[in-house]
């Protein structure tokens, strides 16, 4: 079986539905720049955005406690329709511009730096770097691919999508990988 995600914003315990963007509800179906629905989320981690500077988590159904209650899948709400639209997206020339800053490690990754696979496909960073629950089901990222430790290790820190490198010295380059062949 496959494991469902979506990303969640634990100061606003809001989310978002991949299905409300064509988009399937696996890790690896809409983990990839010039994803619409990936790029709605990034559109909302701008300055301005109503997620800037939030702690964000990609939430995987399978991820949490003994019971629903307990499972950080299902916390939170939707966010309204009519906040976001999939018109609103961050196209992919603009996501291949910009930085996902972590705030509470004080680092961040350049888009433009990610590993291309044979396909010219480019993983995106945000939903693996936050994610919570992958490699218990189909469709996560696996072992077998590059940097596959460090998924997750961003999962709810405070986070935001710049189009600049931070100009702090406080802030470093954080290198990641992630690559999946078909």
């Amino acid at each position: 079986m496959g494991q469902y995600y979506k990303p969640l914003n634990l100061d606003k315990d809001q989310w978002l539905n991949s299905h409300d963007y064509d988009n399937g509800l696996k890790l690896m179906e809409h983990s990839w720049v010039g994803n619409n629905f990936v790029g709605t989320v990034m559109q909302l981690m701008v300055k301005g955005g109503h997620w800037f500077k939030n702690r964000i988590v990609w939430a995987g159904d399978y991820y949490g406690g003994k019971s629903r209650q307990e499972e950080i899948y299902y916390w939170g709400q939707g966010v309204d329709e009519n906040k976001i639209k999939p018109s609103e997206c961050m196209d992919r020339d603009t996501q291949l511009k910009a930085k996902l800053v972590n705030h509470t490690k004080k680092l961040y990754v350049r888009y433009d730096e990610m590993p291309v696979n044979s396909d010219g496909m480019i993983v995106n960073p945000l939903p693996l770097l936050t994610a919570c629950g992958n490699n218990r089901g189909g469709g996560d990222y696996r072992d077998k691919h590059p940097d596959f430790d460090k998924v997750g290790i961003w999962a709810g820190d405070i986070l935001s999508i710049e189009m600049a490198v931070p100009k702090s010295k406080w802030y470093k380059k954080f290198v990641v990988g992630f690559c999946e062949e078909f």
